[in-house]
């Protein structure tokens, strides 16, 4: 693979991590809209307020994947920035493989059951005036196991791939 061409799983996280982006513009508006509501007007809406949290949550749950395939992710730095690239393949491998598809299992299986539960229950909010259908926000947890799954995957395959081990 050139540097020119990227897969199709780089090119989907890609477009999920530009998503999670420009989520913030609608994130900074409905917590700007809440706020000139509230303190000049004395208006509260609790469905607004539900709406930025699920909001915040959905660009934290799409930008995980992407974060990861940047290299952006926390990792314990006192070690691995002065190591070489072999050992610094060798410790991405291990965490991949170790805790990163581990990671991915736990929440696909548990994220599946808790994003139908909500779906089946039709959960809604639990304050009045709330936003309802639930499910929506709890199926991105869903979605995030699926996406770092596959970039995890897209990682793994790219170490072996690489020849210079």
């Amino acid at each position: 693979m050139s540097k020119n061409k990227k897969n199709k799983i780089d090119e989907i996280i890609d477009i999920i991590g530009k998503l999670s982006g420009l989520l913030i513009f609608v994130l900074i508006f409905l917590i700007f809209t809440s706020v000139i509501l509230r303190y000049f007007f004395s208006i509260g809406f609790t469905w607004l307020q539900d709406l930025y949290i699920w909001t915040h949550a959905i660009i934290i749950l799409l930008g995980i994947s992407y974060t990861l395939k940047q290299n952006e992710h926390v990792r314990i730095d006192l070690i691995y920035r002065n190591a070489s690239v072999k050992y610094k393949k060798i410790i991405n491998l291990f965490g991949l493989i170790f805790f990163g598809l581990p990671f991915c299992y736990i929440i696909l299986n548990n994220g599946l059951s808790y994003f139908l539960r909500s779906y089946l229950l039709n959960e809604t909010s639990k304050e009045i005036g709330g936003l309802s259908n639930l499910f929506i926000l709890k199926f991105f947890i869903f979605f995030m196991g699926i996406t770092v799954f596959f970039q995890v995957l897209n990682l793994i395959f790219k170490i072996f791939k690489d020849k210079k081990w």
